[in-house]
């Protein structure tokens, strides 16, 4: 093949797939014209059209008709989208609603009539967003037909089916060749043969193993021409497919026969019978205790007896409770029978009572255990009660936020103490030479807070420069610090310097939740008549500390004293633990 040729067939492929999109695009066109002129056509104007289908149908069925054209899919819409209308012998129209009609009802897209009967002959409409659909329902009387097949079948699922359309053999001489299958529920499904038992063969559907999911209304259509006019042929079969009776009597699955079961004497007890049942459509069991006597057989009343289907194939469990109100010596010498019969055959299995001692054993066990549990239980809460600081900062350190994030404070904590130019009195004039209490707050407090926890403390002869209106400044530096520790002496208490510690108070109930304050006690003291009413309130709720360590200890921060100072600071990320 040359060059010249290879250039015709393209030039040939080309305009051949031309033409195809001209005829496609022109097909699309008409259709999508007609579509429209159908949106502008209402009911009351589709009633003086042709009819778009006519059906010939049979009374006593159950019928579906779908809304739907003859060049378009089946509308799908929800049930209040479609409206559908019965044309009467005036002209005039009248709704289909369910609930105005004994035998029709509109499911979705479709209009079911059940039972259809020769009244329901007539045309029928149907509209969805000025859409239309006319159609002519003839009933046909069953006397015109005396080969008319069955209309509701029933088989098992061990069966092999062939289904045929029942009005077929009305029309013997009719080559009718293209009949058109549908599973029907709540509107028509085309049916194919998508199942490898199923396959549609000479008109017929052809089950070489029924299902019980092919249980359904099979509606069959096929063309006929009647008077000039064409005609679609519609019946429907109502098939039900169950699986087979069960061959086996009952099987009792407990307790088994012979079984001795203990007993309370003088307390109620039940008597419980568990039955396995194979499947029965007709499911109708016969569950029974029995009393067995040297010489006679007697029925116990009061029994309870329920069943639960468990599945097609493994069929019904029963349970049959029988309850003694109280057992009593005749009753350990009684056979007690369960009893279980189906249309099969039945079973029996006999139980016999006997004295149930006290276990005193199991009592004393449950007894130690409940005293352990109590035990651990205690020693759980005394543990947590002691070690309750370390908990709190063992899970401060790995699990909380730090709260000094965003909240616009200087400083953790303010520190105030008695200096040495307090004043004071005689009383305490060997321990001010001391001055452990200024020792305490200007050199151990930080080395412990601010060398190993990474607190910024506010200590005013260290942090803050002299001048000005010192009562405002302590006032402002209170409200920039997160806690407020005070190192309590009689010094502090009859010095100047408890006015920080009144300052601090009100600070504290202007800041809410915002200023704690934190009291550490260096050494007991007296207070005096002449501290204000809010200072000795103060001094009853705040947290105190008592300190009882050594000043010259560098490794003290580990005590239990620095571990409750923790516990009253803010949660702070600290470079170690």
């Amino acid at each position: 093949m040359n060059n010249w040729d290879i250039s015709y067939y393209i030039e040939k492929y080309c305009m051949q797939n031309m033409i195809s999109k001209f005829w496609l695009n022109l097909t699309f066109l008409v259709f999508t014209v007609k579509y429209a002129a159908l949106e502008e056509v209402g009911v009351s104007d589709c009633s003086n059209e042709e009819p778009h289908y006519r059906y010939l149908v049979y009374p006593g069925e159950i019928v579906f008709f779908n809304c739907s054209l003859p060049t378009y899919k089946p509308i799908q819409a929800e049930e209040n989208t479609i409206q559908w209308f019965y044309q009467k012998s005036d002209g005039s129209l009248e709704e289909v609603k369910s609930k105005n009609n004994l035998n029709l009802s509109v499911n979705g897209a479709a209009l079911q009539i059940s039972p259809l009967e020769r009244k329901n002959s007539g045309t029928y409409m149907c509209r969805m967003k000025n859409v239309c659909m006319k159609m002519t329902v003839h009933v046909e009387d069953m006397e015109s037909c005396p080969k008319y097949g069955p209309k509701s079948l029933f088989f098992r699922t061990i069966d092999i089916v062939s289904l045929s359309c029942p009005s077929i053999n009305c029309y013997q001489g009719q080559n009718i060749t293209n009949v058109t299958w549908y599973k029907t529920e709540k509107f028509l499904d085309v049916l194919s043969p998508d199942r490898f038992f199923l396959t549609i063969s000479n008109n017929n559907i052809q089950f070489s193993t029924m299902y019980v999911e092919d249980t359904a209304i099979y509606t069959c259509d096929y063309n006929l021409p009647m008077n000039g006019k064409e005609w679609i042929v519609r019946a429907t079969i109502n098939v039900s497919v169950d699986v087979p009776d069960t061959q086996n009597p009952p099987d009792i699955l407990d307790p088994t026969n012979g079984t001795e079961i203990k007993a309370e004497l003088g307390k109620p007890f039940n008597l419980k019978c568990r039955i396995r049942f194979g499947y029965e459509r007709s499911f109708n069991p016969l569950i029974k205790w029995r009393v067995v006597h040297p010489e006679v057989k007697e029925k116990l009343s009061g029994g309870r007896s329920l069943c639960s289907n468990t599945d097609y194939l493994k069929g019904y469990i029963c349970n049959l409770a029988m309850t003694l109100d109280t057992v009593t010596d005749n009753d350990l010498r009684k056979i007690f029978e369960c009893y279980a019969q189906n249309t099969v055959g039945n079973i029996t299995t006999t139980v016999k009572l006997s004295k149930k001692e006290k276990d005193v054993v199991f009592l004393i066990y449950v007894l130690c255990i409940s005293v352990v549990g109590l035990v651990i239980v205690l020693v759980g809460a005394g543990a947590v009660y002691v070690y309750w600081i370390e908990i709190v900062l063992f899970y401060r350190h790995y699990m909380s936020k730090d709260e000094t994030v965003g909240d616009n404070k200087d400083f953790d904590a303010f520190i105030s103490y008695a200096t040495q130019t307090s004043e004071f009195s005689e009383e305490t004039t060997e321990y001010s030479f001391n001055y452990e209490d200024e020792r305490f707050a200007t050199q151990l407090l930080p080395s412990v807070l601010e060398d190993n926890y990474n607190y910024k403390l506010c200590i005013l002869q260290r942090d803050i420069l002299p001048g000005g209106a010192y009562v405002e400044d302590i006032a402002k530096i209170i409200k920039k610090s997160r806690r407020a520790i005070f190192i309590l002496s009689q010094r502090y208490i009859t010095g100047p310097s408890l006015f920080e510690l009144e300052a601090a108070v009100k600070c504290s109930l202007e800041e809410q939740e915002s200023l704690k304050l934190i009291l550490i006690k260096m050494k007991p003291f007296k207070e005096p008549e002449t501290i204000p009413h809010i200072v000795k309130k103060a001094l009853r709720a705040v947290p105190t500390v008592a300190w009882k360590g050594d000043l010259d200890n560098k490794s003290a921060h580990t005590t239990k004293f620095w571990k409750r100072i923790r516990y009253y600071m803010p949660v702070k990320k600290t470079r170690k633990m």
